[in-house]
């Protein structure tokens, strides 16, 4: 009999376990009322993406996600999830889509410019004036995505409202406080920091030139890393030049800039005094910038700066509380506040 209850408690427990497992992968997957897959074209490629809409009735407020670097399909892999799932809460639909030769979109995004990355977004945005009924429309920028908002203002795209996270200003220069950041976590003394910026000021040389032979022998011949493929050579050097400030200076619709004080990519005092001094010396006042206290460059919680484990954990457990606290209700009050 004592056996039997044991059993049985342990039955339950188990089921018990599996339900809150069941109930936590929830906060991996993107709880929409409708997904509408949205395919378009630009310059001949063929891109595809995902338009998740609330369960509230149109018009709706729209947020265009533009990925930051690397090969990121429309869900950053899940890890959009708790972002638009926050959003779709406040009945805010979400788009994205798979950057050029990820997934379903064709082509490749390591032969893509910042100016081509725009082309991208204005031709996805015509697509979806036609689907849905609108009420205002919007981008929300991560890091890289900056740059390609930047270039979406030089064109004057008809978006209502700009959202950026963590954007740099000057891509070389985000690059060596990038790297200056690499250096302090190794520890460097102040000799070895000063050689390591030097190296990587030289190689940066070796990029504007396009000199990817060069810089493969440069960096063979020493000894802090491998080198880079010659597709992402060519993809730096694409975009080496690329710079924000012309394009702030074209951004008259409401502006949003989000910062983490902890940032390791990106200079955000930098970025934040380009802001603001540019906006200012236009007379824009429809804008606020906010540099929130222990936050990441992605405005996680700095705990889990290089941590990836627990940042797992806790993105299962506690879901989008991984975020510093103020960062998703500012985002989604201040586009519901819009006029």
């Amino acid at each position: 009999m004592i056996m039997k209850k044991k059993i049985i408690i342990f039955i339950l427990i188990s089921v018990l376990f599996m339900l809150m497992v069941i109930d936590r992968l929830e906060n991996f997957e993107i709880d929409y009322d409708e997904e509408m897959e949205i395919n378009f074209v630009n310059s001949g490629i063929n891109l595809s993406g995902s338009l998740y809409l609330p369960d509230t009735p149109p018009p709706y407020d729209l947020v265009f996600l533009i990925h930051g670097d690397g090969p990121q399909d429309r869900t950053l892999n899940g890890g959009y999830a708790l972002i638009m799932n926050h959003l779709l809460d406040q009945g805010i639909a979400c788009f994205s889509y798979d950057k050029a030769g990820v997934s379903k979109s064709e082509g490749n995004w390591l032969e893509q410019t910042m100016k081509e990355r725009s082309d991208e977004v204005e031709s996805a945005l015509k697509i979806l004036e036609n689907k849905i009924p609108i009420r205002k429309k919007g981008v929300l920028g991560f890091s890289q995505g900056g740059w390609v908002i930047s270039e979406l203002s030089k064109s004057m795209a008809p978006i209502d409202f700009i959202v950026i996270v963590g954007g740099a200003i000057d891509w070389m220069d985000q690059h060596i406080y990038y790297e200056t950041k690499v250096a302090e976590r190794t520890h460097y003394t102040e000799k070895q920091k000063k050689d390591y910026l030097s190296y990587v000021r030289t190689y940066d040389e070796l990029i504007v030139k396009n000199d990817y032979e060069g810089y493969v022998d440069f960096v063979l011949n020493h000894d802090y890393e491998k080198p880079m493929t010659k597709e992402r050579f060519h993809f730096s050097y694409l975009n080496a030049e690329s710079n924000a400030i012309e394009g702030i200076k074209n951004m008259t619709v409401p502006f949003l800039g989000l910062f983490g004080e902890e940032d390791q990519n990106v200079d955000v005092y930098e970025s934040y005094k380009v802001y603001d001094d540019t906006f200012k010396d236009m007379g824009k006042e429809n804008y606020e910038l906010y540099i929130f206290s222990d936050a990441t460059h992605e405005l996680l919680k700095s705990k889990y700066q290089d941590n990836e484990t627990l940042l797992l954990i806790h993105s299962f457990i506690i879901g989008d509380k991984i975020y510093t606290s103020e960062f998703l209700d500012t985002l989604s009050n201040w586009i519901q506040d819009l006029p």
